[in-house]
Parts: structure tokens; C-alpha cells; sequence
């Protein structure tokens, strides 16, 4: 939500050009930015800055030569760096060489975090749990940003297009402004054909008024660019029946591949392929061959170029089928899929979590009481079906319903995702009375919103579903609407339950870690109790559930179909190939994490950021498929593990209890991890009584 405006910040400054260029460059439907290549988006934006700061009389070109008139600070995150690194190399190279120079994928990403980030800042983005930024409804009903005064404040598309429908004479901004646009391409996206053919003499005009901007955009034009997407594509396809074969990991076993070596944790055998086959290579298991796209060079691949190659509705279509569906999130792509994802981005805010924060303590001392000693995994995947379920849905389920959702999904994700099982295990009537139990929560969901009529609104997933079905039955018909409301619940008791349980288990092998985050958990329970504030100061607590995720990834292996043919790798990779995108294998690997099986929590202080190399760590997978609850799923496993060792002392049973892991979808501890439990007496008196 944007923060109300003092008087004073009523009427804030124009957008830079580069901020302009990235709303113009935004998908309006599908999010994210239109494709008009790397090499021309990277040049475009060092392009932008390179106006903003002639504008501003810092810089002065011509088609010839770029100079510093004046290397002060603007004090603007934006523009100050790029100015400062100009003024370093000296006066006398121009323009094109400042673009080859600076349009770097570091200096570039820099410019669009800062300018999104700004953007989101104004009201004129937003960004759904998933990190994807969107055009906030309110701009694309009133064309309008929030809080910019007169013509400053039209959004940029109506202003271009006055600016080229006009016969008015343009202001050097606008002149800079086309010239940019005409550069990149963007014309075409927003004009058809025969409106571009009509305007083209008057952009011609507009775009040669100003120096600066013909500058840029003859430098953006002329320059080295690699060998187009169009070619890439067409040589790939060309290609594709020439026998290029990529080599297949070493180790397969007649009829079971390479599934024994895939288990329990399949991402340290895939890190080991990776590091001596390269970024692709193949696998088999019981389900057929697989082609591997690994390695953080595989994982921005993908997250730049999955929208047009992946396809994720036929891998997923027996978990569908399974769950008498026809489709659901993880099935969907291009703009239904973000559609669904804009909708219901709300009910997934981390803040619906942290505003339940007593009644979510409850349940995970409920499940963890004093005295017990219980199997890990049992006691995990209830308060998380509990705590998610509460958080997303506001329904608390019981403990047979959980139980019933939990075997369910096991045997769907066994039999049809995995095919460990036979299909006719999905008939037998422990699974029958399984299935009918998971979707009688979503009949009591719905029972128990329609006794809550004339309550307050929740504005949670269910609503945002229930809307959706509403306004668009045909797009979000019945037959999907139980399975796309119970979904936070499942998705999180399948992935989320398991990393807190393994996340437990890492605290208890390494003491020195647990004192830290139970100091920090004495902290949050102190005093008023646990504020959505604190958490925020949950440092250690945070970085220990960062590396448990980096260990034990449960969304670190995609399944995708590819949708066209492409390059990658050396290897042509044809149209309808089986992918298997392990995005964790960064994770094992030690020139990126040094001693990669060691849990250290402080491989992420600012310091060290080991993980914070582009395509290296994605724990909640990329893209637009990035999990939806990733918010949701964090705040629940920092809070799960201060208020379990704020409240208990804990103790594994046997106390040298060596981790077993199973694959069963995600790396899960087996039901032999046992907890022993007791009433914690040492700082008792922080916080309300358990």
C-alpha cells in the first residue's frame, strides 16, 4: 500500500528518463519487461541516464564527443554512479563508446533496481509477493501518477502519443523521450502497422530536434550487438534434426537411470554433472530421459527467456488430473498465469502472517506441547497447514483434515507426479476417504465464510478466488475454484513443513547457532510480545532458515516442456525436449558457496553475501513462477523456530540422531526423526505464558 503524502511531498518531481523508459518498457499484460533484446535494453537505459544527466547540465554531447560540465553529485542513486564512472575514465570518448563502456548487466541492473524501486515508491508500480512489478490498476485507469503535477503526470504512453499525433513543436525532454523510443523499438509495441507507417516522418522529425537524444539513439542503433533472437531461432531450428546430442550423465542403472544416484538430495549429484558435463547434460529416471539445464548461467537463462521457450501445463497435468482439475497456477503460463497471480497476489502478503501472530503462537505450541515426544514431521506439517492455512484462507483446519490433505497429496505427487506408486493406488479406499476429506475442507471453508456474513472482510485468498470466479467463471470456473483456494495449504505443507522440521534438526546439530537465534527469540517474546517489528530484528533466525533452504531446497527442481526450439550451452534443444531445471545446483558448488555441506549461517552478513551472485541462489524458485507464498513461507519458518525454542526445550531422540532424508517431491527428514519435549524454564518470564 502507498503511503499518504504529507503537503509538503504533494507534488514530487517529474520522472527521470530512465524511470519513463521502464514503465514504457513494462509488460502491461504478463508483467515484467517487453522483449526487445539484452543488448539493445542494456544500451537503452545507460542511454536514458546519459539524457537525464545532460538535462540536468552535467554532461554535454554531440554526435561526436560526451563531456562533464560539472561531476557534482545529484544526489540521486540513479544518476550519481554512471556520472561518477564518466568523469574517472576522462573527457573525449562519445557516446557509442560510453554505452559499450557502461551498459553492463551490473551497471544496467543497478539503473532498473533503483528505477523500480522508485516507482513502486510513487504508486505507479506494484509488486505481487513474487517480486514481479506490474502497473499499479490505479495508473491504468487514470493515465495519471499519483502526486506529479500538470503535464509531467500523464503516463508516458498517452505522452509519446500526443507528442507524435500532434503537429505542436515538442519540448527538448519529448524530443529526448522519442528518440529513445525509436531506439529501442517500443513504437512497434505500441502503434499498429498503419499508424506507425502514417507517423513515421513526424517521429523522424521529433527525434532529430535534439542533440543529445540523436546521439544516443545513433549510438544505441550502431552499436556491436550480438546475433539476433530472430537468428538464434531460425539456426536453431535449422539445426534441431542435426544430430547434436548432449551428453548423458555417467551412472545410469537399466530401467531405474540415475534415480538411486538422485537421492535423497538430487541437486549435490546434479552439482557434481554440472561441474564436470557443463550447464546440460541428460538423466533418466523410471518416468523417461531428461534434459538437465544447470548452473546459475542455466538459472538467468531460464528467468530471462522461460516465457517464450517453457511451457509448465504438461508436466504438471497428472498432479491435475489427480486433483480432478482441468488446471491450476503451477499448470498456467504467459497471461493467465499472470492474471491469477495479479489477483490473488494479496491474499499471499507476508503481512496477513504477521498480523496473526498470537493466534499462529497457539497453534505451534498446540502441536509442540510440554512434556511430548513426537515424530518431527507430524508435528511440522500440522502447525504449518494450521498456521499457513489461517494466514491465507482465515480457516483453521483440525487435525483430520490435515492428516487426510497430507496422505492425499503424497499418494497424488507418488503415483502420478513421481510414479513410484501404481495408478491403481489413487482407487484404493484409504485414498478414496482421503480425497473426499481434502475437498470437504473447501465445502467448511466456504460454510464457514457464508456464517461469517456481515463480518469483517478478509481479503484473503479465498475472497480474491471467490471474486475472480465471480467476474470471470469461464476463466476461473468451479472445477478449479476448491483446488486454487486450497493451494496456499498444500503447497505449504508439502514444501514449508519440511524445511522447518530439517531447519530444527541443523539448530540442534549446531548449539552455537541455537543460542543465537534463541537470544533473538527471548527478544521477540519480550515485554508486549511478538510485533511484525521484531520479527524484522530476527537476523540470525533469518539467515539460519536461509541456509537451511540453500541444503535442503524444496523448489529446487522444475519440470518444463520446451515450446520451441533454442540454443543454450552449445546445444540445440529442440521443441518438445523433457527439461529438468535444477535451479539449486549453485547450491553444492563450492566456487560459489565454499564447503558447500557446512550449514553456516553467516555466509549471508553483507560482508561475505555468498549468495547474493546473480543466478546463484534462488531459493523459491524465478521468473513469474517464483512461489507465490514465499513471503508467507519465511516469516512462517522464522516464527515457528523462535517461538519453539522461546517456549521448549528440545532435545532429539535418540540425542545422536543422524539425519535420514527421503525424496518424496522435497527433501524431507524420515518419520525417525523424533523430538522430546519440555516445558523451558530459563527466561520464562519473557513474554505470555505458553
Amino acid at each position: 500500500m502507498v503511503k499518504a503524502r504529507t503537503p509538503e511531498e504533494a507534488i514530487e518531481k517529474p520522472l527521470l528518463l530512465a524511470e519513463e523508459l521502464h514503465v514504457l518498457l513494462l509488460n502491461r499484460k504478463e508483467g515484467g519487461l517487453i522483449n526487445i533484446g539484452e543488448h539493445k535494453t542494456n544500451h537503452a537505459f545507460v542511454g536514458a541516464v546519459l539524457m537525464d544527466l545532460a538535462k540536468a547540465g552535467h554532461l554535454d554531447a554531440d554526435l561526436e564527443s560526451l563531456a562533464v560540465m560539472d561531476s557534482t553529485p545529484l544526489d540521486d542513486d540513479i544518476l550519481d554512479p554512471l556520472l561518477s564512472a564518466i568523469a574517472e575514465s576522462g573527457n573525449g570518448a562519445g557516446v557509442a563508446d560510453a554505452l559499450e563502456r557502461f551498459a553492463t548487466p551490473e551497471i544496467v541492473n543497478r539503473i532498473r533496481r533503483c528505477a523500480a524501486e522508485r516507482l513502486i515508491r510513487r504508486g505507479i508500480f506494484g509488486r505481487d509477493p513474487s517480486g514481479t512489478v506490474f502497473l499499479d490498476p490505479r495508473v491504468g485507469r487514470t493515465r495519471r501518477y499519483p502526486g506529479v503535477s500538470a503535464a509531467e503526470g500523464q503516463d508516458v504512453t498517452l505522452r509519446v502519443m500526443n507528442v507524435i499525433f500532434s503537429e505542436d513543436i515538442p519540448t527538448p525532454d519529448e524530443a529526448m523521450l522519442i528518440a529513445l523510443v525509436d531506439a529501442c523499438g517500443i513504437f512497434e509495441h505500441i502503434l499498429t502497422k498503419p499508424e506507425l507507417e502514417e507517423r513515421r516522418e513526424r517521429i523522424a522529425l521529433v527525434r532529430n530536434l535534439d542533440l543529445i537524444g540523436l546521439a544516443v539513439r545513433d549510438a544505441i542503433l550502431a552499436a556491436r550487438k550480438p546475433e539476433s533472437e530472430d537468428q538464434m531461432l531460425r539456426r536453431a531450428f535449422l539445426d534441431s534434426t542435426a544430430g547434436d546430442r548432449v551428453p548423458m550423465a555417467p551412472g545410469a542403472l537399466p530401467l531405474l537411470g540415475h534415480s538411486l544416484r538422485l537421492r535423497p538430495v538430487p541437486t549435490k549429484t546434479l552439482a557434481n554433472y554440472y561441474r564436470s558435463l557443463g550447464p546440460v547434460f541428460r538423466v533418466r529416471d523410471m518416468t523417461g530421459e531428461l534434459t538437465v539445464l544447470a548452473g546459475p548461467e542455466a538459472n538467468r537463462f531460464c528467468q530471462k527467456h522461460g516465457r517464450a521457450l517453457l511451457r509448465s501445463h504438461d508436466t504438471y497435468t497428472p498432479l491435475i488430473e489427480g486433483m480432478d482439475a482441468q488446471r491450476i497456477i503451477l499448470s498456467m503460463d504467459g497471461e493467465e498465469h499472470f492474471t491469477l497471480r495479479r489477483a490473488i497476489a494479496s491474499g499471499f502478503s507476508g503481512d496477513r502472517f504477521l498480523s496473526r501472530l498470537q493466534e499462529i503462537r497457539e497453534i505451534i505450541l498446540g502441536e509442540l506441547p510440554d512434556g511430548e515426544n513426537l515424530v518431527a514431521t507430524d508435528a511440522f506439517t500440522q502447525l504449518t497447514a494450521k498456521s499457513i492455512g489461517l494466514a491465507c484462507t482465515g480457516y483453521t483446519l483440525s487435525s483430520s483434515e490435515v492428516r487426510d490433505m497430507e496422505f492425499f497429496m503424497r499418494r497424488v505427487i507418488a503415483s502420478a507426479v513421481l510414479r513410484v506408486l501404481p495408478r491403481f493406488m489413487m482407487r484404493t479406499p484409504r485414498t478414496r476417504r482421503a480425497k473426499a476429506g481434502f475437498f470437504e475442507v473447501f465445502t467448511r471453508m466456504l460454510q464457514a465464510r457464508l456464517d461469517d456474513e456481515g463480518g469483517e472482510a478478509h481479503e484473503d485468498v479465498v475472497d480474491a478466488m471467490l471474486e475472480l470466479h465471480r467476474s470471470n467463471p469461464q476463466f476461473l470456473p468451479e472445477r478449479e475454484l476448491r483446488v486454487s483456494c486450497l493451494g496456499p495449504i498444500f503447497s505449504g505443507m508439502h514444501t514449508t513443513a519440511s524445511t522447518g522440521a530439517l531447519a530444527l534438526y541443523l539448530l540442534l546439530k549446531h548449539p552455537d547457532v541455537l543460542q543465537r537465534v534463541r537470544a533473538e527469540a527471548d527478544e521477540l517474546f519480550a515485554n508486549e510480545g511478538p510485533t511484525p517489528e521484531k520479527m524484522e530484528a530476527l537476523d540470525v533466525t533469518r539467515r539460519a532458515v536461509l541456509e537451511t533452504l540453500r541444503l535442503y531446497n524444496p523448489f529446487g527442481s522444475l519440470l518444463r516442456h520446451a515450446v520451441n526450439t533454442f540454443e543454450f550451452g552449445g546445444h540445440t534443444i529442440a521443441a518438445g525436449t523433457r527439461l529438468f531445471l535444477p535451479t539449486a545446483v549453485p547450491h553444492y558448488c563450492p566456487e560459489f558457496f565454499p564447503e558447500p555441506e557446512r550449514f553456516d549461517v553467516d555466509r549471508y552478513l553483507p560482508e561475505r553475501a555468498e549468495h547474493d551472485q546473480l543466478g546463484v541462489y534462488m531459493p523459491f524458485g524465478f521468473g513469474t513462477h517464483r512461489c507465490l507464498g514465499s513471503s508467507i513461507a519465511s516469516a512462517h519458518l522464522v516464527f515457528s523456530l523462535a517461538t519453539i525454542l522461546h517456549n521448549r526445550e528440545v532435545e532429539m531422540d535418540p540425542p545422536g540422531y543422524e539425519m535420514k532424508i527421503i525424496l518424496s517431491g522435497v527433501p524431507a527428514p524420515t518419520r525417525k526423526f523424533r523430538l522430546k519435549l519440555s516445558r523451558r524454564t530459563v527466561g520464562e518470564t519473557a513474554g505470555p505464558p505458553a
